[in-house]
């Protein structure tokens, strides 16, 4: 355990590290550190599923509350941070794609004197290493691009001193990473450098193939050159989007249905940054957790999935793609 979490600190540029069964069991350990007693968590609204259920309504039980604001409305953001615990968004928010200014958003925290909290899991350190743009902690789902195989659970959080508390809590709670699940984390480390890549200019190319369908409403793909996000991806990523990839089957929750239904490379499953490419409908699978309002306001539509693209050859996927798209 101790061993995976040194890495991935070595990865990110932290002082240190520490792994967690699971990448939610690392996200509740940080809200429970850094908000000892009362206190209030400003968030970006585009979040994992799980994570905005436990801010929204699992820790005001415990006297936690949290505010939250569109990841690109600066001036809300700034707003909201007064009198608060800490800042927390996404490099790439699960699942549309949205990327953060990490740079505005860490002087956002500093001058209200907040931590900044990012979940790097879409980037992964290959990509964005939000330390060194000013973040306070980083943590990661490390079942996702970091181990990288889909046959194993973690989490980790990253950090310089402000990571104490954070342990603090690991020790009290005992969320710790399995012997094994570390050991399977280290493997997977060892080809990150090439999975990431990999993955990424897949993505764009199956990005590019799904924009030319006229059956498609719109594809969310940071590294593509229209997308709303292409200069902050440029900036921050390195130009490379990532291994996700989002796209709106036109004709809605139905269609998308019968689009993950017909393909037969990809598989339908909840997971991403494996070596095997997955489909999921993310308004019944990832984020149930949101209403029909919360939804729209996170821009997630009726016909939105989210593809997790693995270590396939490019034009098998695409083929894959289009075919579903055909029978559906």
């Amino acid at each position: 355990m101790d061993a995976f979490a040194a890495a991935v600190a070595d990865l990110e540029g932290a002082a240190e590290a520490e792994a967690f069964s699971s990448g939610m069991a690392a996200i509740a350990a940080v809200f429970l550190a850094l908000c000892p007693g009362r206190g209030h968590v400003v968030a970006a609204r585009q979040l994992y599923g799980n994570t905005y259920s436990l801010l929204a309504q699992r820790l005001p039980e415990l006297g936690i509350t949290a505010r939250f604001a569109d990841v690109d409305d600066l001036a809300a953001i700034e707003r909201e941070l007064d009198d608060a615990s800490l800042l927390y968004c996404e490099t790439i928010g699960n699942p549309r794609l949205q990327v953060a200014d990490l740079r505005a958003l860490a002087d956002l925290a500093r001058a209200a004197g907040v931590p900044l909290v990012v979940d790097n899991t879409f980037a992964s350190p290959v990509l964005c290493r939000p330390l060194e743009l000013g973040a306070t902690l980083v943590v990661h789902s490390a079942t996702k691009f970091l181990a990288g195989h889909h046959d194993v659970l973690g989490g980790v959080v990253c950090g310089d001193t402000a990571l104490a508390p954070v342990r603090e809590v690991a020790r009290d709670l005992g969320p710790s990473m399995s012997p094994f699940g570390a050991w399977l984390g280290l493997r997977g480390l060892q080809t990150l450098h090439l999975r990431v890549p990999r993955s990424s200019d897949t993505a764009h190319a199956v990005a590019a193939a799904l924009a030319r369908r006229d059956d498609v409403d719109a594809v969310y793909y940071p590294g593509l050159e229209g997308d709303r996000y292409h200069e902050r991806c440029v900036s921050l990523l390195g130009g490379r989007g990532g291994g996700v990839v989002g796209v709106d089957v036109a004709g809605g929750r139905e269609r998308a249905r019968r689009f993950q239904d017909g393909l037969r490379l990809v598989l339908p499953a909840a997971s991403l940054g494996g070596t095997h490419t997955l489909v999921v409908h993310a308004a019944s699978i990832t984020h149930t957790q949101l209403d029909d309002d919360e939804l729209v306001a996170a821009g997630i539509s009726p016909g939105y999935c989210r593809l997790s693209v693995g270590l396939e050859d490019p034009e098998d996927l695409v083929a894959d793609l289009y075919q579903a798209l055909d029978s559906a």
